[in-house]
Formats: structure tokens, sequence, C-alpha cells
């Protein structure tokens, strides 16, 4: 019985349809944009991570490094996830 759901399956899959993505016209402005919230954000993450740094090694006289530490971690975050949206766009624009 398995066997021949999975028989059907793939008959089934090999009917779909492929479609490929395609950027409606007049749009042009809308990836503009994006690339421009891109920059900023990629920017800021970079920004975010030399203050947490300075602060870190600032803080490391006064013994709050849990402060500076945080402030890194976070902004390794926004950078990843910054990129990772980028490279989830450029996949459907």
């Amino acid at each position: 019985m398995s066997n021949l759901l999975l028989a059907t399956a793939i008959n089934l899959a090999g009917v779909l349809p492929d479609p490929t993505p395609e950027q409606p016209p007049g749009t042009e402005g809308f990836t503009t944009l994006l690339n421009y919230i891109s920059w900023g954000v990629i920017t800021l993450g970079l920004a975010g991570f030399l203050a947490s740094a300075g602060y870190l090694a600032f803080a490391a006289f006064t013994g709050r490094e849990i402060n500076g530490f945080k402030g890194l971690v976070l902004a390794i975050i926004v950078c990843i996830l910054a990129t990772s949206a980028g490279a989830i766009m450029r996949v459907f624009i």
C-alpha cells in the first residue's frame, strides 16, 4: 500500500508546474527602497558592533563586561538577520 502511495506521489510531482519568479513591471522603485533599507540596517548593525566592542573594552575596567557582551551578541544577530533577509529577498525578486 505504501509503495502505491509513493509511486502516485512521484507521478504527481512530475506533473506540478515549476514557476519562475518575475518582478512585476513598475516595482523598480520598491526594489531600490529595499536595497537602501538593507544597506542602512547592515550599516547600523556594524556601527552597533563597533560601539559594543568599544563599550566592552571600557567596561573591562569597571566590571560591567556582561553589558558589552550582550551588545556584541545583539549586533551580530542583527547583521545575520539582515544578510539572511537579503538572501531570501534575492530568491523572490
